[in-house]
């Protein structure tokens, strides 16, 4: 782990710890608000600034310019007093683009095997008892926007499990996205209940709300740990690594310019 991920670390890990306690305490004061949407702009921040290795690591940053937009009109609008109407939709489209992003930038080597298959049998399960336990309470557009938001999001969670198996990212990169990608499903699970379960919309549930934020931050954090390091792909490491093993000399020639390049 490099300087940069311990410092994205050190910094938001207590800074969660700190909302779920100001959420205890003082949920809806104005200043909180501002405060979790600080955070959020300094993780985009973060992530644009900092240097790729690869293309998909500039995919991963791309996702947090929708997060920040998605964050606008469902935490920043909350402070201003006059707009009073709901702006949720806009908020769930900018997750939804979020994590467009992010399933394109998990998508290399894709490959359907038992793994892969093994790997979506719990998110399916979710998707179905979350669909069967909210449909009631969802009707029309709304239904329609929230099975797509769902399904988006199940293929999102489940193949950023699956980079584990297929090799494009080292194995510490991909069970970073599996655990990012995991805590994002739960996040979103949380808030889908929030809004739309009666027993939970409408009021304060402060363990909903500590499942929620306790996920929502680490989640996002993680993919800027991500997008922060140095050998993810794995090609590119056994290149850093091992130099290049090609018999024939030209080959061989140009892999190992390659490999002082990227060194």
């Amino acid at each position: 782990m490099n300087k940069t991920q311990r410092t994205l670390l050190v910094i938001y890990i207590p800074i969660t710890l700190l909302i779920i306690i100001l959420h205890n305490f003082c949920p809806e004061q104005k200043m909180v608000l501002y405060f979790k949407y600080v955070i959020m702009i300094s993780l985009f921040l973060w992530a644009i600034t900092m240097k790729k290795e690869i293309q998909e690591q500039k995919i991963m940053s791309l996702s947090f310019l929708f997060l920040v937009f998605a964050d606008f009109f469902l935490v920043f609008v909350n402070t201003i007093d006059f707009w009073n109407k709901d702006f949720s939709t806009f908020g769930a489209a900018g997750f939804l683009i979020s994590y467009i992003c992010l399933i394109v930038a998990y998508q290399k080597n894709f490959k359907i095997g038992k793994q892969e298959i093994l790997a979506a049998l719990p998110i399916l399960s979710i998707f179905i008892y979350v669909i069967i336990s909210l449909r009631p309470y969802i009707t029309g557009f709304m239904l329609l926007g929230a099975l797509i938001f769902m399904m988006v999001l199940c293929y999102m969670t489940w193949t950023s499990i699956c980079t584990i198996f297929r090799g494009y990212f080292t194995l510490k990169s991909a069970w970073i996205i599996a655990v990012s990608g995991s805590l994002m499903f739960i996040c979103d699970i949380g808030v889908a209940f929030s809004k739309f379960k009666p027993i939970y919309s409408g009021i304060h549930v402060l363990w909903l709300t500590n499942i929620i934020w306790a996920t929502y931050i680490p989640g996002w954090t993680l993919l800027a740990v991500i997008i922060s390091e140095k050998n993810i792909n794995e090609n590119v490491r056994r290149l850093t690594s091992d130099g290049c093993k090609c018999n024939n000399k030209k080959w061989g020639d140009m892999c190992n310019k390659s490999r002082k390049t990227i060194l």
